[in-house]
């Protein structure tokens, strides 16, 4: 009877605690609700903004009441205070506490952003209209927030609107930056003063500036006081770096203050100095990069920062920290840490080369921003295809807001969510293929390189069949979907219409199999034109016009297909070659692409284009029935920038026997791609073997061929 007495108190134990708990949290559900402040100016105004926003999205007036009052004596009124603590010892913090829910941020902007999410929390008791809202991830349980990062920027086109920036709590440069980049340039109006030209080899340069000269400071000054002011009433930003190269002025002025042949550093942040005792209220900052990659020897102002950027860093999720780029990339950011006050990342988030392919990148930010922080690094910008649109790029952005703010929160999750939010019809398909993505790209371990082929994504992360099943099923899924998320659905096919095209396109060049046929191009679809008619929609969006970073017009891409439709798989007597490095004696691992039947793109050196930095030898065998003369055609692309050019010569062998040489003026330029075509006498069935030697115009020339054809 004891225990049974003992058993039946300690029950009512627990219930009374369980009970006094559940009396001491806030009651989201009650249908009352108070928003009040502490009656100072920025609090009142943080109240008034949650009240506001939160009233013109009850649905149902009469189930949910709120009203607004600053009056100290609520007790017994279920209430969400807010108030502004400047000297606030984190970023923000909640009270979840009988009847009163407390809010108190660092910031007014923060109070904004906890408001939007609150709103969406309440929506899980009352009847809001939050459609338009990104979902809520906070706890609301009393707990003091830290932000992972104190600047956050997707560089993504979501981003780009102030009103949902402000929503998500991120950073855009076209609204808090005055100067972005390499782009010193704007400072200097019409004219720049040759003395801010650089100093390099003896003569003044016009790709690079002088740091030390007085022109160049007084156009700077003089930009910031006209555009901006000295930053009383709005601080900005303002970044000063060279020009994107590595030339390095070393005037009289840049050498005494300690410029190198190879670093401005000491220069330029002699400037930021300058600058920064100038205007004490604007911030300003530099790249640790390039030429301004090595930390300066003495401290800088505590308004200077800089950004390290992480393009040497692996771009695999799980990094390595005992390998040379890692420990590398930790030097450089503890050095600069050592000598700014706050130290930003300038991180990669979309693959350069290809913006319409699924990338799968949110889970290696997640798993990379512990490793920053580590670092001292409290700051992020993702560099993303900016204003440009990409596939996804909308979901990346609320989740790498997201993260920035809190790490420990799942992407899976945070995917699910929006999607579902946000794409009520699709939402699923479109998580499970995406979350399938980033799990794939986990788990492997593998790079997400920003500048890659997409040769490399089917490589890696891209499954040919996977990819169709998902986009086959989005087609027939859209036509349940209305208004704004049949525009976005709209939107996204069009861009995968592009990744089709290219699976089409290497899959038709591994389907060669006969060398005799005359090879036709394999589609997964009824309508072979489907995707080529989807991608011509393209010019419905105005930030749909370009694929890729560089020279990725759209259009252009159009035009070589229909090109490549026409001219490729031609009859090629020529098969199975293999290039090898003259002097490495490496066997390269693109060598299909020189019998493939697949003619490369002339705007785009991704596609198709076999690339090879040393002189190579190309062996490979050809059926000839009798022995009589051949066509022989040779193709290669021309681009400057990317060291591209026309081969110094070629050596053309038949069974051992040299038949001819041909020099560059062999090659005649059409378009961007030099053609070499020449006729040839080879005997019967035997091997063919071509030295191709890189052009000697430049340093570090780079051979770009596509079909070695034999017809």
């Amino acid at each position: 009877m004891y225990l049974f007495k003992v058993a039946i108190l300690f029950i009512l134990q627990i219930l009374l605690l369980s009970c006094a708990g559940e009396a001491s949290t806030f009651k989201f559900g009650s249908p009352q609700l108070t928003i009040a402040s502490n009656g100072d100016k920025s609090s009142r105004n943080a109240a008034d903004y949650l009240y506001y926003h939160l009233k013109k999205r009850i649905q149902n007036r009469t189930a949910f009441q709120v009203k607004r009052s600053d009056q100290i004596n609520l007790q017994g009124a279920n209430t969400v205070y807010l108030e502004l603590v400047p000297d606030l010892d984190s970023d923000y913090e909640i009270r979840n506490e009988t009847d009163r829910l407390s809010i108190y941020g660092r910031e007014y902007a923060t109070l904004c952003w906890i408001s939007y999410l609150l709103i969406d929390h309440f929506s899980n008791f009352h009847q809001l209209d939050v459609a338009d809202l990104p979902p809520n991830y906070l706890n609301f349980k009393s707990h003091k927030g830290h932000f992972a990062m104190q600047y956050r920027e997707p560089h993504l086109p979501s981003n780009l609107d102030a009103d949902y920036a402000g929503i998500l709590l991120t950073k855009a440069t076209d609204r808090d930056w005055g100067i972005w980049g390499h782009n010193l340039k704007r400072v200097f109006g019409n004219s720049i003063p040759t003395n801010s030209y650089a100093f390099v080899g003896g003569k003044r340069i016009n790709e690079q500036y002088c740091f030390s000269a007085q022109e160049t400071y007084n156009a700077i000054s003089s930009y910031i006081r006209d555009q901006y002011g000295d930053g009383t009433k709005a601080p900005t930003h303002f970044m000063i770096a060279p020009n994107d190269n590595d030339l390095v002025c070393t005037c009289n002025d840049c050498q005494k203050k300690g410029n190198t042949k190879t670093s401005a550093t000491a220069a330029v942040g002699d400037l930021l100095n300058r600058l920064a005792q100038e205007f004490p209220k604007h911030h300003f900052f530099t790249l640790a990069y390039r030429s301004t990659a090595e930390a300066p020897k003495r401290m800088l102002m505590e308004n200077v920062g800089a950004f390290v950027s992480t393009i040497d860093l692996p771009k695999t999720a799980v990094l390595d920290l005992n390998s040379i780029a890692v420990s590398n990339f930790s030097i450089l950011a503890n050095n600069w840490k050592t000598k700014v006050r706050h130290l930003y990342g300038w991180d990669y988030v979309s693959n350069f080369d290809d913006y319409l392919t699924p990338f799968p990148v949110m889970e290696r930010v997640k798993k990379q921003l512990p490793f920053f922080n580590s670092l001292g690094i409290d700051g992020l910008f993702l560099n993303g295809s900016g204003y440009d649109y990409s596939s996804f790029e909308d979901v990346k952005t609320y989740v790498f807001a997201a993260l920035m703010i809190d790490p420990s929160l799942e992407v899976p999750q945070l995917i699910t969510s929006y999607l579902q939010r946000f794409y009520p019809s699709t939402g699923n398909l479109l998580s499970n293929y995406l979350i399938g993505l980033e799990r794939s790209a986990l788990k492997r371990n593998h790079p997400t390189d920003v500048y890659s082929s997409f040769r490399e994504a089917l490589r890696t992360y891209i499954d040919q069949e996977e990819f169709f099943h998902f986009y086959e099923k989005l087609i027939q899924l859209n036509k349940f979907t209305v208004g704004n998320e049949r525009e976005k659905i709209d939107k996204l096919l069009t861009a995968l219409a592009y990744t089709k095209l290219q699976i089409q396109y290497a899959s038709a060049g591994r389907m060669q199999g006969d060398m005799k046929r005359t090879p036709k191009l394999e589609t997964n679809s009824d309508n072979k034109e489907e995707a080529l008619d989807r991608l011509s929609a393209y010019t419905t969006y105005a930030d749909l016009k370009n694929y890729k970073e560089e020279d990725g017009a759209i259009h252009r891409y159009i035009q070589d297909w229909k090109a490549f439709e026409e001219n490729s798989f031609k009859r090629n007597d020529f098969a199975q070659a293999q290039a090898t490095g003259l002097i490495s004696k490496q066997s390269c691992e693109d060598s299909y692409l020189l019998s493939d039947g697949l003619d490369g793109f002339a705007s785009d050196f991704n596609q198709g284009w076999f690339l090879a930095g040393e002189d190579i030898v190309v062996d490979g065998i050809f059926h000839n029935e009798s022995e009589q003369k051949k066509r022989f055609t040779l193709r290669c692309l021309v681009h400057a920038k990317h060291r591209m050019l026309v081969p110094d010569h070629v050596e053309f062998f038949c069974n051992g026997r040299k038949v001819a040489t041909y020099t560059a003026n062999d090659f005649e330029l059409q378009s961007g791609v030099a053609v070499l075509e020449r006729e040839v006498e080879l005997e019967k069935n035997g091997t063919v073997q071509l030295r191709i030697y890189k052009s000697k115009d430049i340093k570090k020339s780079v051979i770009a061929c596509d079909e070695i054809r034999i017809y």
